[in-house]
């Protein structure tokens, strides 16, 4: 089985997943070409690339700014951090950011992988253009 970074470009506001052996010192997007950065998170398999991609396609879609991607992140953290069921997150989630109900099976689909998917698109548009972590999410 192959293992996948999930990167993130600031160009085109998309995430992907590029193979761990082609890691080169300049990461490309899939999707514009420009320069992407890794997200810190954790890393993926062969199965993982359709509902990743469902995903920040739907965050894409969403238009969030830094600020809100920051707020949902942290709503989703603390829901997790209290221990709630899988399925009342996802729903949470939905419920702040109804752009998500369209990925519903891709967040549930292996719980908690979709979550962490989630957690990790997030948290690579908490970032500015720079690629500055904003100020809220610095600690």
């Amino acid at each position: 089985m192959s293992a996948y970074l999930p990167v993130y470009c600031s160009s085109c506001a998309h995430a992907s997943l590029t193979p761990i052996s082609e890691q080169k010192s300049e990461l490309r997007c899939s999707f514009c070409e420009a320069t992407a950065r890794v997200i810190p998170g954790p890393v993926y398999g062969d199965g993982d690339w359709l509902a990743f991609a469902e995903i920040d396609k739907a965050l894409a879609e969403a238009d969030l700014t830094g600020t809100q991607a920051g707020e949902l992140v942290d709503v989703l953290q603390v829901l997790l951090d209290r221990g709630e069921l899988p399925q009342v997150v996802v729903q949470t989630m939905i419920e702040r950011l109804p752009a998500l109900a369209n990925v519903r099976p891709a967040l549930v689909n292996r719980l908690p992988r979709g979550l962490r998917m989630l957690a990790t698109l997030l948290s690579a548009r908490t970032r500015d253009a720079s690629g500055h972590l904003l100020a809220s999410h610095m600690s």
